[in-house]
């Protein structure tokens, strides 16, 4: 009877976007489903691809990537989404994406006059920016050093 309440909760969520199995698993221990229910259900919703990690990891890339932010900060939210770092690494590798490129577009989209910036504190701040979105040290600093 519960096994039906759980499956129509993850059709649910899984109908708006996808989810990774550690998410799905942790919105219905937090709708108190028991520990059998949780794995009956995931693996039904697995086996009928409805939840699949590897789509899900791919989806999530693309979107983030979207958004502008650098691998560091997508590898941080992967981990936090329960992703393993395989997975990951295939989508990486399916997906070719020039970093440095993304954040050359993602600064030019938040400061659109950054190469002629000369003030230190602006440069600092554009400096910040990219690492908090997830842009390495490298990337950052090839990309500053191309128009100095």
């Amino acid at each position: 009877m519960n096994n039906n309440l759980a499956l129509a909760y993850v059709l649910k969520l899984l109908a708006i976007r996808d989810y990774s199995e550690y998410e799905l698993r942790c919105k219905l221990q937090a709708k108190a489903f028991s520990a059998q229910e949780i794995e009956d259900v995931i693996a039904t919703c697995q086996a009928k691809n409805w939840q699949n990690d590897l789509r899900f990891c791919e989806h999530f890339l693309l979107s983030r990537v979207q958004k502008g932010y650098g691998l560091q900060r997508i590898k941080q939210e992967m981990l936090q989404k329960g992703i393993q770092n395989e997975i990951l690494q295939h989508t990486l590798a399916q997906n070719e994406i020039d970093w440095f490129v993304l954040a050359k577009q993602t600064l030019s989209k938040k400061f659109p006059y950054y190469m002629e910036e000369k003030d230190l504190k602006i440069k600092q701040k554009m400096w910040r920016y990219l690492y908090s979105r997830g842009f390495s040290q490298e990337e950052i600093s090839a990309l500053f050093k191309e128009y100095d």
